[in-house]
Parts: C-alpha cells; sequence; structure tokens
C-alpha cells in the first residue's frame, strides 16, 4: 500500500506526489512479491458529483478485493488528499509535469485512464495522454471510454475531434468499451475493444425497506439527456388522485456550459405550473441514496436517447428491486439480459402518453427482489479488469 504521501517540485499544478509502494514478501520463501499496483487517471472523483467518479471509487474497492491495490489522480481541486488520492488542478498543458510526477514516484504496473470528456471539461489535451505515457514512463497505459464524444477543439474542427479521439484509442495498449454501441464504434476504427460492462453505482439496498406508496423516484443530476422534463409532462397528464409525489434522488447539480442540468428553480416553476408535487434529498451519501430508491414505489428514468448500459443510474435503480420505467434506446438488443428484467419497462422515447401510462402501471406493479445479472456485478467487473491488467503486465515483462 501506498504511505503517505511525499512532496516534490510538480510545476504547474500541485505539489504531491505519491510515495513508492514497499515491497512486501512472500511467506516461506524470503523471494519479494509486489502487488499489481494500476494508477487511475480520472477527470472527476468523490466527495465530487459525477457518475465516473462514482463509478472508480466502487472499481477500487472491488479490484482490492482481487489482489489489486489502486491509486487516483484526479484532475480537479476540490477536496482533500489522501494518501491514495493526488488532485491537480486542471491547467491543461501544465498539468502534465505534475501527473509524471506523481506517476513516475509511485511507480504503478499499469496506468488507467477513465475517460469522458464532459469529465475533463471538454479539454483535447487529455487525448494525448496515453502516447505521451507509454512513451515517458513505459508503462502499459488502458483507456475506458465512459462515452465517445468529440472535445472541442477549435471553431469549425469538424472531423479532426472525432480523430483526436482515435489517436487516444490507437495509442492506448488497451481500450475498455461500457457498452455494445461504444464497442461497435470502436471496432469501425479498427480497434479490439474488450467489452466490460460498468455496475451500478451505488451500493446494494439493504433488506426489508417498505416501499412509500404514490412516490416516484429519479434518481442523479436532473438533466435533459435524463428525461427530466419528459417526466414533468407525464406527470401532468395524470387525474391528480392518482398522480404521484416525485421524489429527486441526488445533488441538484448546477447548470453549466459542459452539462444540461436543469436548475432547481425551473424544475419547480414547471412542476407548479403542472400542479406536480416534489420532494427533494439533495446530496446524500451512497448508502443513503440506495435506501431512497429503495424507498420508492417505482423509478423513472426516461432517457431522451433510451436507455443505455453507460448509466450506473438505471443500474442502481434496476439494484432497488423497484419497477423501473426507461426509454428504448435506437438499438434495444444492446440492452442485452436487461432488457428481459420483468422489472423493467420499456416505452418510446419522447411518447409523453406511454410514459403517464407506463407510470400508473409501475405505480401498481408487485416489488421485485434485485436480480441483475451476474456481468454487472461488481465482483465480476472487477475480475475482467485484473485479468486485463495481468494480460498486459506479462507482456511488458
Amino acid at each position: 500500500m501506498a504511505g503517505r504521501p511525499s512532496t516534490r517540485a510538480a510545476t504547474g499544478a500541485h505539489s504531491q506526489v505519491f510515495d513508492a509502494p514497499a515491497p512486501r514478501h512472500s511467506r516461506g520463501t524470503g523471494m519479494t512479491e509486489f502487488p499489481l499496483t494500476v494508477a487511475i487517471i480520472t477527470g472527476e472523483y468523490p466527495p465530487n458529483v459525477g457518475g465516473v467518479g462514482d463509478y472508480t471509487a466502487l472499481l477500487r474497492g472491488a479490484l482490492a478485493t482481487n489482489g489489486v491495490h489502486s491509486l487516483v489522480v484526479c484532475f480537479d481541486n476540490h477536496g482533500a488528499d489522501s494518501p491514495d488520492v493526488v488532485r491537480i488542478k486542471p491547467q491543461w498543458p501544465r498539468s502534465y509535469r505534475a501527473l509524471r510526477a506523481a506517476l513516475g514516484h509511485a511507480v504503478p504496473d499499469v496506468i488507467h485512464i477513465q475517460f469522458q470528456t464532459g469529465a475533463f471539461q471538454m479539454r483535447p489535451s487529455v487525448q494525448l495522454l496515453p502516447l505521451v505515457l507509454r512513451q515517458q514512463l513505459g508503462r502499459p497505459v488502458v483507456t475506458t471510454f465512459h462515452d465517445l464524444r468529440a472535445p472541442y477543439l477549435f471553431p469549425k474542427a469538424g472531423r479532426l475531434r472525432t480523430e483526436s479521439l482515435k489517436v487516444m484509442a490507437r495509442t492506448s495498449s488497451a481500450v475498455i468499451a461500457t457498452n455494445p454501441a461504444d464497442a461497435r464504434t470502436l471496432r469501425r476504427w479498427g480497434l479490439t475493444a474488450n467489452t466490460i460492462p460498468i455496475g451500478p453505482n451505488l451500493p446494494s439496498p439493504s433488506d426489508g425497506i417498505q416501499p412509500i406508496k404514490g412516490t416516484l423516484g429519479f434518481f442523479g443530476l436532473p438533466t435533459r439527456s435524463k428525461g427530466i422534463l419528459a417526466l414533468l409532462n407525464a406527470l401532468a397528464t395524470l387525474d391528480p388522485a392518482v398522480r404521484p409525489t416525485l421524489r429527486l434522488i441526488g445533488a441538484s447539480g448546477v447548470p453549466g456550459a459542459h452539462n444540461d442540468v436543469l436548475a432547481p428553480e425551473v424544475i419547480d416553476r414547471i412542476a407548479r405550473f403542472h400542479g406536480v408535487t416534489i420532494t427533494r434529498t439533495g446530496f446524500v451519501s451512497p448508502e443513503r441514496a440506495s435506501f431512497e430508491l429503495a424507498a420508492c414505489a417505482a423509478i423513472a428514468l426516461p432517457f431522451t436517447e433510451g436507455a443505455s448500459l453507460r448509466s450506473g443510474s438505471l443500474l442502481a435503480a434496476l439494484q432497488s428491486g423497484r419497477p423501473v420505467i426507461s426509454t428504448v434506446p435506437e438499438h434495444p438488443e444492446d440492452l442485452a439480459e436487461i432488457a428481459r428484467l420483468s422489472q423493467l419497462l420499456l416505452v418510446p422515447r419522447c411518447d409523453i402518453r406511454a410514459l403517464s401510462r407506463a407510470i400508473r402501471d409501475a405505480l401498481n406493479m408487485e416489488v421485485w427482489e434485485a436480480n441483475l445479472p451476474d456481468r454487472f456485478q461488481w465482483p465480476s467487473i472487477a475480475q475482467a479488469h485484473a485479468a486485463l491488467y495481468a494480460r498486459l503486465v506479462g507482456c511488458t515483462r
């Protein structure tokens, strides 16, 4: 395990670096045994709110049970450092030096980039990380693409935006797609993609939680793409006598240039106009959010582009064991065995009438036990990662 962080000059961002992990000895052999260590680079990490950050924290916990020690380099400067988490102020490209100092001192076996364009403030410099780090540190670099949104480069950049993603993928030692759609895109680019799904972005709820009748849950940031506007409009069409209370679970977020979050005052104004009652939890711990989901009679996540295996919120909702309403994606087969879960009700995208009918039906459905397929469970996800890391390390030794 890494010890207390050391301090070195790291111009342009931060002076924090990891201590090199101490070797340990195999019992009875006298030989030195080093645990497999992966350094994870991410644009967000708890306590900051964000799906990739939550995913990274849960992945680290699951990796630890598979003998993989992990460190985190996070490109935000909000929150405290810890012995195995270093935060670097995102000042591209000056942040490179701080990153090299942290990774060079830690000497990880594998470097793993959790890439989502929005989590790195749409900065194109991030796409060069696999090339630079492999050349300068001589370590394999894995990139997980949580989406394939092209970054902003400059006005009228056009196809160069996508080309920058191709460079990132092609200069990585291995790439991971979290869903079939992104895997298809990577294959079109001539790449072999390791498809490893994400898991629920919350812990499992405790047993025995009773749902509150007439409560419809919505989990995560209230964004247009997650369908918050469609949901409000659908609730407005229901008879007030059977209209549920909408329970918004999680932080409200802050509208910005790189997201489509709806401000609380906008949501409240629309809700008042339609006569929809809203309650909010605000930011809560993962354990509390899991409890809140299980306490709802049903959950609605009517994504404007359709349900996707990119969504940890969808998987967390299904994990709760409650009826979940979502929307049909462009390629329904991409949902694989998730689509066959009896608790999942899929309606056409942007169909307000179908959504309102599904809400009414879901509120009268039975409560199920959570039964996510094994490959969406964190132990299986961690095993797939550990196997990939071991394969790459074996190729470089």
